[in-house]
């Protein structure tokens, strides 16, 4: 489903920095995070940790990245690889089964990020060059078969090089933390570009207590746009003061406007029509019956005024 990328342009200051597309990633180590004052410090993104291994789940995932939606940044989750214990493609599927809500139209491409798991523990000396690509390669098909969407690779300049070529299908998100968010990092191993840098360890940003890694993404706000909007869903809101809420939420979805509401259409995130509500006056709607994930809805008032708006059933 596609988020409004025009929302994220009302701040200036982005405008002002269309090749300067600022980001964050966290994991649960970041304690409870106030979106909005990350959205208002300008970033624009934020990877989320999602799982680990075979059998870990963050558990602040799911509240970080409904809290980050809700308050304009586009989110995306990561996963954190551990070949030294488990098969790809059972990492792959735990991952599936916890991230697979946020992979999508309208977030960030799904990412697995490979590194030592430990000080004690070295991918190299476990795996020849060529087993870790394997696995490496396991995880990424397995995913993408599986949501649609190529998945992004997170490592630093070490095994951007022990890796062999055919992974460089698959974008690069380096970590170069030399703390300068517009030099192009170099030593990209077996990768002729970058798609994100990983610029800081030792960030600060609103919202958040502590440091935090800082991001950047390689390319303009319409290439961002590009990655992160694939479908043909788009929000747009013509009905000035309509209110939706709970997002997220469990059974029922409220509709608080000035006009009167006469139809609502729901839509996956696939564009196709679900349900279809045509009543003179429409306040609630019923989800119950849907299963967890993230929808669309197609409200129109009286007034041939038209709203698409996402939701998300918990």
């Amino acid at each position: 489903m596609k988020k409004i990328i025009l929302i994220l342009l009302t701040n200036l200051s982005l405008i002002l920095q269309a090749q300067n597309i600022l980001g964050i990633d966290i994991s649960h180590y970041q304690g409870a995070v106030n979106w909005t004052q990350v959205y208002n410090d300008g970033k624009v993104f934020a990877y989320v940790k999602a799982t680990e291994g075979y059998t870990y789940n963050d558990p602040r995932f799911v509240t970080n990245m409904n809290n980050g939606n809700n308050a304009g940044v586009v989110m995306g989750a990561y996963h954190f690889a551990r070949p030294d214990n488990n098969s790809a493609n059972d990492e792959a599927n735990h991952f599936v089964s916890i991230a697979g809500t946020y992979i999508g139209d309208g977030f960030l491409p799904p990412v697995l990020d490979l590194e030592d798991p430990n000080s004690n523990t070295h991918l190299d000396q476990l795996f020849t060059s060529y087993a870790l690509t394997q696995w490496v390669l396991n995880w990424l098909t397995e995913v993408e078969n599986q949501t649609g969407i190529r998945p992004i690779i997170y490592t630093n300049s070490h095994y951007a090089g022990y890796l062999q070529s055919s992974v460089n299908v698959y974008d690069l998100w380096i970590a170069k933390p030399d703390e300068s968010p517009t030099d192009p990092p170099s030593n990209l191993g077996v990768w002729n570009d970058w798609k994100f840098k990983q610029y800081s360890w030792q960030g600060s940003v609103n919202g958040i207590s502590g440091a935090v890694d800082l991001d950047v993404f390689n390319g303009s706000m319409q290439d961002f746009n590009n990655m992160v909007n694939s479908g043909s869903i788009v929000e747009q809101n013509t009905i000035k003061d309509l209110k939706v809420y709970p997002i997220p939420a469990t059974d029922f979805i409220n509709l608080d406007t000035s006009s009167k509401i006469i139809e609502v259409k729901i839509f996956d995130i696939n564009g196709r029509v679900l349900k279809e509500i045509q009543k003179e006056n429409i306040r609630k709607i019923n989800i119950s019956n849907l299963t967890s994930g993230v929808y669309f809805l197609e409200i129109q008032n009286q007034k041939n005024e038209m709203s698409r708006v996402k939701v998300i059933r918990n």
